[in-house]
């Protein structure tokens, strides 16, 4: 190195000129090795800090990512299975409306066997008003001489009925179940059967503007799901 005074060339390690006597800058020993230790213990700490930062901030964007994912995928299920609903109500609603074209026309017209008259002797009591439902429910084919008049078959407008409800019931007794859904509403019934039989009901009121053209609409979504599964269960029969 050079001398800080007089700019003479002398030992890397002298404390003083040989020339010219002069004090040199130099940094006791182990001082620049311990600084730049603590220098580069400072990087590496900040660094860990930095990574560890890193990290955490990758696993939370992560999480966010993988929450916002599976938010879109139930909206996109919750959104699919509302479309295929609606298709089905549509679906249902087509249904209903060929089936009250049939609603009296599948009724096996006339009175009861003579069988079955044989039997109204022995009357009975259905304590809930249902002929075929509940408490006091039979499984005979007697509805139309054992039904009081201020009674009901079945409710309906209601309860869901099933398939095994009606298992044991006559094509005719099933169809009376059936248009007893449209009695409800008044419905102008075309077939002395089930003109005379429902007109003997206390609650029934004969509206001539409840056809099949405007049934459909007066239908509740509970009725027409009742009628689709009556009608399935007269098609398995071979009724229809």
């Amino acid at each position: 190195m050079y001398c800080n005074r007089c700019n003479a060339y002398i030992p890397d390690d002298a404390e003083f000129c040989p020339q010219c006597g002069a004090r040199q800058n130099i940094a006791p020993r182990g001082t620049s090795g311990s600084k730049n230790g603590i220098i580069i213990g400072a990087i590496a700490a900040v660094a860990v800090v930095l990574v560890v930062c890193i990290v955490c901030f990758t696993v939370v964007l992560k999480g966010n990512q993988d929450a916002q994912l599976a938010a879109q995928q139930n909206a996109a299920a919750t959104e699919a299975q509302q479309a295929a609903q609606a298709q089905n109500t549509q679906s249902n609603s087509g249904n209903t409306a060929s089936t009250s074209s049939d609603s009296d026309a599948n009724s096996n017209a006339g009175t009861p066997d003579t069988e079955d008259q044989s039997d109204s002797e022995s009357t009975t009591t259905v304590t809930n008003n249902y002929y075929y439902y509940g408490t006091g429910a039979v499984r005979d084919n007697n509805y139309y001489t054992k039904s009081v008049s201020s009674g009901y078959l079945w409710p309906t407008d209601t309860q869901y009925i099933s398939s095994s409800d009606l298992r044991g019931l006559s094509e005719d007794t099933v169809a009376a179940i059936r248009n007893e859904i449209y009695a409800r509403h008044g419905y102008a019934f075309t077939t002395a059967h089930w003109q005379d039989y429902f007109a003997a009901k206390t609650w029934y009121r004969r509206d001539n503007s409840c056809t099949e053209s405007t049934i459909n609409r007066r239908l509740s979504s509970l009725e027409r799901a009742n009628i689709d599964t009556i009608v399935a269960y007269e098609e398995s029969q071979g009724w229809r």
